[in-house]
């Protein structure tokens, strides 16, 4: 399981070649909701930091992935569970959702000044085979989406409402089509059409309304990094959709109550987050997989520390500079020291000053090992050179006998004659 949710998160060159060898991904993706799980473990493990260095949306986005994370579990999402946590969605709450069956994603904000009229999006997780393979070009999805305010929040929670959503989250409704020859068929390895979520669901509500404020918020862009692997599986390995949702929804959120700064702090929070979980898993996990995970976390703070370098952040100051020290501290733990080889080296003229200075010619412990092998090799040729020296006079002793043989049967054949 370790091995799988670090494949999803930092994507090393070896990756399984179907979702079946996945552990997060096999039997329909039951048990991808554990990237939640350690979301929220990981949460749970800041609500000790002192007040001074902890992130002040911490409590808003810790309550968000609890909600969240029931809910993502196949076997916990229920029109009994939907129903209670949509209604009781507290004031400046969100309650993201992703339905793997239909490859889209939605979120829900209740606003604080306004809890009778909650917003809403959609958007398509993953992209098709079609967008992915026919060029090395990178691909991106433009973030925040258009968001629709609903006149009733009733509708949200209304049991119509809630066996739809249910229904979404276990049946696929449409594939994309594959031809063959002349006929069309549901190419059920590509990722299903996201369209009855992102469009119809939408139109479902009556009164909704385009929100004009959401041109205010921070645009970002995200870069699929699909790694589709092409072979004769039934359904290729695809990197986790449900971890892109995550990422999708942290970053909305941060910079809708950051503005510009919440690009750096989504940034910082999440390489906080892939340390974490290392620093849980770096002892059963070879040492390749480890050397790639942190050259990645590496890289994201070098960029990090760029973006901090044209952005004031002086009220984050104190989380920021806690939460990067953090991190420093558990790669220098997980990594050898700095002066590893130095110790080694000292510790080798050591051993080698007392070698000089206690030496004993008849310490059996100095030579006996190596010349009991010599032995042994010795014994071992003269073996063999007596064997093969018996070999050869029997051999010859066999031809002289022939020929004796030989000759006296001549004789006496010329003799008969």
């Amino acid at each position: 399981m370790n091995e799988s949710i670090l494949y999803h998160l930092f994507l090393p060159h070896y990756l399984p070649s179907s979702t079946e060898d996945d552990y997060l991904l096999e039997s329909n993706h039951e048990a991808e909701y554990i990237l939640l799980e350690r979301m929220k473990e990981y949460f749970g493990t800041l609500q000790s930091t002192n007040d001074a260095n902890k992130l002040p949306m911490l409590e808003m986005l810790t309550d968000c992935v609890k909600r969240w994370s029931i809910l993502q579990n196949p076997r916990e999402f229920a029109i009994s569970n939907l129903q209670p946590s949509i209604e009781q969605l507290p004031p400046g709450s969100f309650l993201p959702l992703y339905f793997n069956a239909q490859n889209a994603a939605i979120l829900i904000e209740i606003e604080e000044n306004n809890i009778d009229q909650p917003l809403v999006s959609s958007w398509q997780v993953l992209l098709p085979f079609e967008k992915m393979t026919p060029s090395v070009v990178p691909h991106f999805s433009c973030f925040p989406v258009t968001n629709y305010r609903l006149n009733n929040r009733s509708q949200l929670s209304s049991e119509v409402h809630c066996e739809l959503l249910e229904d979404f989250m276990h049946n696929t409704i449409e594939y994309f089509k594959s031809s063959k020859g002349s006929q069309l068929f549901d190419n059920v390895r590509d990722v299903p059409k996201s369209h009855y979520i992102c469009q119809w669901w939408i139109q479902l509500f009556e009164g909704i309304e385009v929100e004009n404020n959401c041109n205010m918020v921070t645009k970002f862009k995200k870069k699929h990094r699909g790694h589709i692997r092409h072979n004769d599986a039934k359904l290729p390995f695809r990197r986790s959709g449900l971890w892109m949702t995550i990422k999708v929804v942290f970053q909305i959120i941060l910079n809708k109550r950051l503005g510009d700064v919440g690009t750096v702090v989504y940034k910082l929070l999440i390489t906080h987050f892939l340390t974490y979980i290392i620093f849980k898993t770096y002892l059963t996990i070879s040492n390749d997989l480890l050397v790639h995970c942190i050259r990645k976390i590496v890289r994201r703070l070098n960029k990090i520390e760029h973006l901090l370098s044209s952005i004031n952040t002086k009220d984050l100051d104190a989380w920021l500079y806690y939460t990067k020290q953090d991190i420093h501290m558990k790669i220098n733990r997980i990594l050898p020291k700095v002066h590893w080889q130095n110790n080694i080296q000292a510790d080798e003229k050591k051993k080698h000053l007392k070698l000089e200075t206690n030496f004993e010619l008849h310490d059996s412990n100095i030579y006996q090992h190596l010349c009991q092998k010599l032995k042994d090799y010795l014994n071992d040729q003269i073996m063999r050179e007596h064997s093969n020296f018996l070999n050869l006079g029997c051999k010859m002793v066999a031809n002289q006998c022939s020929s004796v043989i030989g000759q006296a049967l001549f004789k006496r054949r010329a003799k008969i004659i």
